[in-house]
């Protein structure tokens, strides 16, 4: 099973986890470290890691759950 067919959504459908983000410091592509579990699956909760293309910057970012939307 790959990634893509195996990683989680959320409640909207987003995946929880993206294979690149935006680098904030630079605004270039950021690539996915972070291997998912035994499963093939990221979780809400678990710690991912990128690194920036150009400016070699690295992000550690925690899974988000439904329950971190709630801003109340």
């Amino acid at each position: 099973m790959s990634y893509d067919d195996a990683h989680q959504t959320d409640s909207s459908g987003a995946p929880l986890v993206s294979a690149t983000i935006v680098c904030i410091d630079c605004g270039s592509t950021a690539h996915l470290l972070t291997k998912p579990d035994d499963t093939g699956r990221f979780w809400p909760g678990d710690l991912v890691s990128y690194r920036c293309e150009d400016c070699l910057d690295r992000w550690d970012l925690i899974v988000p759950g439904d329950e971190d939307d709630d801003l109340s």
